[in-house]
């Protein structure tokens, strides 16, 4: 369900802790972001880490990596 909302969704989403609709993630976190062809979402990435992940580093690796998932995917 949290997956699949997230699918749904325009770039990236950061989930904390007691944040996410599921108790069973009440200690981690969830980032992700779309990848997609065109205006076509495809696909979903992310990580799933502790409540003390190091956002910083994480939130761009996660958007760069969809973006450049998506870039590669449309190239013909």
């Amino acid at each position: 369900e949290l997956l699949g909302r997230c699918m749904q969704a325009d770039g990236v989403q950061i989930f904390i802790g007691a944040e996410t609709p599921l108790k069973e993630m009440a200690g981690m976190s969830l980032i992700t972001s779309t990848y997609l062809t065109g205006n076509d979402t495809i696909g979903l990435l992310g990580v799933v880490g502790p409540t003390r992940m190091g956002y910083s580093s994480v939130i761009p690796i996660v958007d760069y990596t969809a973006r450049l998932v998506s870039q590669l995917l449309t190239t013909d």
